[in-house]
Order: C-alpha cells, then structure tokens, then sequence
C-alpha cells in the first residue's frame, strides 16, 4: 500500500469517527482541528498528523455527566455564571478560543480565568441593573395606582 493510499485511509476513518461516534458536522470537525493546530483540511496533512487525529480521536471518551462536570471547583462556578448570563457551552468555547486560543477552560492560566468571571459578573449585573430599571419605569405598573 502506497502512502498515498495510506494517508487516504486514514481520512477515511477519520471521518468515519466524526459521523459515527460523534455526530460533528464537517464544519464543526473544521473548527475543532484548525483550534487544535491542524488545519482545516486533513487532505493537507502529512500520513503522521493524520495518526496523531485518529488517535485523539480514538482516546476520548464521551460521557453521561452534566457539562458542569468537566470543570474543576472553579470552572464550576464559572459554568453557573456562564448559564446565569445567558452563554450556552458553544458560545464559551468560541469566545475562548478567539480570546485566550485556548479550546478548554482548563486550559486557562489563573489571570485567564479570573477574567472570564469577572466578564460574567459584569454581564449578569447588567442584566439586573436593566431589569430593575425597566422594572420602576414600566408605565404598567404605575396604572394600578
């Protein structure tokens, strides 16, 4: 079997995986390889490469647990502020990579981390100060007078 056919196999399986084990969308799966330094095309990659993804691939393991649990005591806190302020798991992972280029909160420094709470924090004190506000001017409220 000729390289060639061997880095095509490869893909093959790859993609294989993407559908079959983790039901990613091609454009997800994109994502996900250009955020871990690979690219956005495994047609691009080197017979290696492509072993170092299947490999990944193959090591993780899904499970059944809250997304709460991938997160060590403060990434848990975060997570509550995360939902408290309206983000979604995907939003997270997106704003971390645009802003740290980092995938994981795990992988944050202390700085890093101590920052996305603070931006957290701001987000859900806005949205109380906002509620509060339209709260004493609704113009409802002041007809039951």
């Amino acid at each position: 079997m000729t390289q060639e056919q061997r880095e095509r196999k490869l893909r093959q399986q790859i993609h294989g995986l993407r559908v079959k084990k983790f039901h990613w969308p091609l454009e997800a799966f994109k994502f996900i390889i250009k955020g871990l330094g690979y690219g956005d095309s495994l047609t691009k990659l080197s017979e290696d490469k492509l072993l170092e993804i299947k490999s990944l691939m193959l090591k993780y393991r899904n499970h059944g647990r809250p997304l709460e649990y991938n997160y060590d005591r403060q990434g848990k806190y975060m997570h509550a502020l995360m939902k408290q302020a309206g983000w979604t798991e995907p939003h997270l992972r997106a704003f971390l990579f645009k802003r740290y280029s980092k995938s994981h909160w795990n992988l944050l420094d202390q700085n890093e981390r101590k920052a996305v709470i603070a931006m957290f924090r701001t987000y859900i004190d806005q949205a109380n100060t906002n509620a509060q506000t339209n709260k004493q001017t609704d113009p409802k409220e002041d007809s039951h007078e």
